[in-house]
């Protein structure tokens, strides 16, 4: 089978009126059904095709309503879990948006699919969230993190975005959800607060299962997993520069601050993701059907 054969046909937006609900994005041309909602299958799961702005808006607009919106930040960590996993494949078919958190994903949907994904970090996407959120009154609450990076978060997105209305931050310990009456008391503090936006960052892929069984059944309008957002927002760690970020190397960069801790995600991480990207792109049919 040819390599050509292998992809997804090219997909394009039309252009469409402000006022549509769709956010301001068209319906994308395609063979695939899934097109229809601005996404581009790669392997084991399936990118938005939507800018930052337009996801922001879009999430902006969940955050009034009542059923949760699950978002889904992902990188090569979590396309390796997604083609190991069921569980965690499963899990990321059911949530609402999965956008290229890294460079990786979007080399993968530019590969795959012949399609450009914006990729969207999701330390900024807290922050363009919390920006709105300032503007509208809406509350959010902050879960998870090193201990201290929540709070310290919090402090420094209020003084930046001035009106911002933190509902609630906690930080349980290590293993929480395992024991009921730690889970029990952390739920019932997200329940009690009212927000309309929750940010989750006890890493993959805790946090997505954490948001699909215990807060879908809560209602809380929008959830979104972060990652280790928190401590880069908390100044615990620094972000890499502009034009390391522009190369694509913001992995190395955080690698190169925690060596011990990220040496297996990064270094044995990266390396699965490029050969299951490989293998995809090479024709070997081992993950057929996960797509689907």
């Amino acid at each position: 089978m040819s390599l050509r054969a292998k992809l997804v046909p090219q997909v394009e937006f039309e252009a469409v009126d402000g006022d549509s609900p769709t956010g301001g994005i068209g319906l994308v041309e395609g063979t695939r059904p899934d097109s229809l909602f601005g996404v581009v299958p790669i392997g084991p799961i399936k990118i938005s095709l939507l800018s930052a702005e337009q996801l922001t808006q879009r999430l902006i607009g969940h955050a009034f309503g009542d059923v949760t919106q699950h978002v889904v930040t992902a990188n090569a960590q979590f396309y390796v879990l997604a083609e190991e996993r069921q569980d965690f494949r499963d899990c990321i078919r059911g949530a609402d948006y999965v956008c290229a958190d890294g460079v990786s994903i979007v080399v993968a949907c530019k590969w795959l699919g012949r399609a450009k994904a914006t990729r969207i970090p999701g330390v900024d996407l807290v922050s363009d969230l919390c920006r709105s959120a300032a503007g509208l009154a809406l509350k959010v609450f902050f879960l998870g993190g090193n201990p201290g990076s929540a709070e310290r978060s919090a402090a420094i997105l209020t003084e930046r975005f001035p009106g911002l209305r933190v509902a609630g931050i906690c930080c349980p310990p290590k293993g929480f959800q395992s024991d009921p009456e730690v889970l029990s008391k952390v739920l019932s503090e997200i329940k009690e607060s009212q927000a309309a936006i929750l940010f989750v960052a006890l890493g993959a892929p805790l946090q997505e299962f954490f948001i699909q069984d215990h807060i879908r059944p809560m209602n809380i309008p929008v959830a979104i997993g972060i990652g280790g957002s928190l401590d880069i927002i908390a100044g615990e760690f620094k972000r890499a520069p502009r034009y390391i970020q522009r190369l694509g190397l913001e992995w190395a960069f955080r690698l190169a601050q925690e060596p011990r801790r990220l040496a297996r995600r990064y270094i044995v991480g990266n390396t699965l993701f490029l050969f299951y990207l490989v293998r995809y792109l090479l024709g070997y049919e081992a993950h057929t059907g996960r797509a689907d």
